[in-house]
């Protein structure tokens, strides 16, 4: 489950929380904490415990930054891209070369 970074880190900061004090109020490790923070990722049983630390509906840790939203568009390629650059691949590569070797 994606969590938006910057609020999660912007609610602990509200509340003058370190990450460890964070993780010990949800009853989860540093290292989650951590990892909740620099990239967002956490499971369900995580984002609850978030929402239950800060008073808030977990609905509202999902929302996407804006920047990731960015990030995650720029780097996304459908799936049949590849496929079908293979595909002409195999079908024009064989092409070139006997026009080539003419």
């Amino acid at each position: 489950m994606q969590l938006n970074t910057t609020l999660i880190r912007q609610l602990r900061a509200d509340k003058g929380w370190t990450q460890q004090q964070l993780a010990d109020i949800c009853n989860l490790s540093l290292r989650t904490i951590q990892r909740v923070e620099l990239h967002g990722i956490a499971s369900l049983e995580t984002s609850k415990a978030l929402a239950v630390a800060f008073a808030i509906e977990r609905q509202q840790l999902q929302q996407e930054d804006p920047i990731a939203e960015q990030q995650a568009g720029h780097y996304a390629v459908p799936v049949w891209v590849p496929a079908v650059t293979f595909i002409a691949g195999l079908l024009v590569g064989p092409l070139l070369l006997f026009i080539l070797n003419r």
